[in-house]
């Protein structure tokens, strides 16, 4: 791994982000890039009113707003700057002034990772636009992105979800590969049950013989068959974990929650980063 991008509302600094980003930085020796994204249309729309029949766009209040906004933007890059300067001066500032969801998914073809932290929203509707950014984010982006809360955990216990999909063993072999097993320790597997009173899992031979390249010590976790978005969801706030690894827009667990309102709960609360990836 040797690009690690920190995204911001450029308006709303996340601690939380860039600590978890420099941490993962100095674990692998990788650039920070810390991307603002900023855009007053996105944020507040325009006054439109009708001219000599002409649609016109009134972009006067805008003007005053951009002013008052570039002050703010600045003063978030500089608080990026100062954490980087202060423990990992490997970095670089881009500033996007575009359409949010769409500059950040250009950005993410040449990145390793995305770090976004789980507050950010790029609208004064917060809760509304914060899912639907994060979302947009998750179906498009070109590399896996991790989600934080505003006060993370160090990586430690891992908690890898599985369902026998190519989505879900892909994140898992995206994260294995970009945050190497030898680093960590402590990992367990996540399924829930397919049918009622199983407490297999999935091709369960095949991933074990690959998990076990990868990962020296494992442990397995079979939930009760029942809701998967609601099954993962309890277990994630109930058991002790530090990052949750899942793949998404394939027929796999996340995939399912993101189209159920238990994503929007699980995204508005979290309290452990989620990896996330698609293929």
């Amino acid at each position: 791994m040797k690009k690690v991008i920190v995204a911001f509302d450029g308006l709303h600094f996340s601690k939380g982000a860039v600590n978890y980003a420099i941490q993962l930085a100095k674990d692998s020796g990788s650039v920070i890039t810390g991307v603002f994204l900023h855009d007053l249309y996105y944020r507040y729309g325009a006054s439109a009113t009708v001219l000599e029949g002409q649609p016109y766009f009134d972009a006067s209040p805008l003007l005053k707003l951009a002013e008052e906004e570039e002050v703010e933007l600045n003063k978030s890059v500089q608080q990026f700057e100062w954490y980087c300067k202060e423990f990992y001066p490997h970095y670089e500032v881009v500033k996007d002034m575009g359409i949010p969801d769409y500059d950040l998914v250009r950005e993410s073809r040449f990145a390793d990772v995305i770090i976004v932290g789980g507050e950010v929203s790029f609208t004064e509707e917060k809760q509304k636009a914060n899912n639907q950014f994060v979302k947009e984010l998750l179906k498009d982006a070109e590399c896996p992105v991790i989600v934080v809360p505003e006060d993370p955990d160090p990586i430690h216990h891992i908690t890898l979800t599985y369902d026998g999909s190519a989505s879900s063993v892909f994140a898992i072999k995206q994260f294995l590969y970009l945050l190497p097993a030898k680093r960590y320790k402590e990992f367990t597997v996540v399924s829930v049950a397919e049918k009622e009173g199983s407490m297999t899992i999935p091709r369960e031979e095949a991933f074990m013989s690959f998990l076990k390249k990868q990962v020296s010590t494992v442990n397995f976790e079979v939930l009760p068959h029942g809701n998967p978005g609601e099954m993962l969801a309890n277990y994630i706030n109930t058991h002790r974990t530090s990052i949750v690894v899942m793949g998404s827009y394939g027929r796999n667990v996340l995939s399912r929650i993101l189209h159920k309102s238990t994503s929007e709960e699980l995204l508005q609360n979290l309290k452990v980063p989620v990896f996330i990836t698609h293929i």
